[in-house]
């Protein structure tokens, strides 16, 4: 809630009359004073600087406003506002982390310690969680990461893939698998190794973390993020880094 450019956009937008609405996980920042109205997150202090709780916290309060306003204005079935709750209320079991994972992570992120660099790729809201995955990895590990959408490989950045680049591949069940199970064979006929995150693998996988059955795309996608941040936690750990505290970056970018 101190970023100066966001605090600037913010200015700009009440003065030109706009209503304004912070979310928020620090109650006494100025983002939080400035706004006129405010929806705190309370995911506890963030101690590290590669923020996790604030992302997940976040998320969810974004899903809650977008379901209550759907029901304010009638747009959503009494069917449907019952299935997004439920799917809502089911989501603390989804983040807590099953025995074994992070083992399995730790003993996968051996793998990751070389190359020219990785791609997360997902669709439709996948894609800014694998905006999310890189962001995290690029922070904390310092290797090359970028996050695109699974349908604009084509376009450019599949002229990168060989036996040296990490695809990182978000495949949920319930959005859109099959077109992005047939974009990740498109790179894995070009050599790249895959990593797919999926309930169900692909046979051109290298290597394959299974996700559980789950009814909804928001429980998909809130446990790939819990995957997503422990793989660059155990990549950065096996690289010597300090994941709390990475170089270059401070909590607050407080210039424009």
């Amino acid at each position: 809630g101190e970023t100066a450019d966001t605090l600037e956009a913010l200015h700009i937008a009440k003065k030109a009359g706009l209503r304004t609405l912070a979310i928020c996980n620090v109650d006494n920042s100025s983002i939080v004073r400035m706004a006129g109205s405010v929806i705190l997150t309370r995911a506890g202090i963030e101690k590290g600087v590669a923020s996790t709780k604030a992302f997940a916290t976040q998320v969810m309060v974004l899903w809650m406003f977008v379901v209550y306003l759907a029901n304010l204005r009638g747009t959503v079935s009494a069917k449907n506002n019952a299935s997004e709750i439920s799917a809502m209320l089911h989501i603390p079991q989804i983040l807590k982390i099953k025995d074994g994972l992070q083992d399995k992570i730790y003993r996968m992120s051996k793998h990751y310690l070389h190359g020219h660099g990785f791609f997360f790729i997902g669709r439709d809201i996948f894609y800014p969680l694998a905006l999310e995955g890189a962001l995290k990895l690029k922070e904390i590990s310092y290797l090359h990461a970028e996050g695109y959408p699974s349908g604009e490989m084509k376009h450019g950045p599949i002229a990168l893939a060989d036996s040296n680049l990490f695809t990182v591949a978000l495949m949920p069940k319930h959005l859109l698998y099959e077109k992005t199970k047939s974009n990740v064979e498109e790179l894995a006929a070009r050599d790249a190794y895959i990593l797919a995150i999926s309930p169900e693998e692909p046979e051109i996988a290298d290597d394959f973390i299974k996700t559980s059955e789950q009814s909804h795309a928001m429980s998909e996608f809130f446990e790939m993020m819990i995957i997503l941040q422990i793989l660059a936690l155990e990549i950065s750990v096996r690289l010597g880094n300090d994941v709390d505290m990475p170089r270059n970056l401070a909590k607050s970018v407080t210039v424009e």
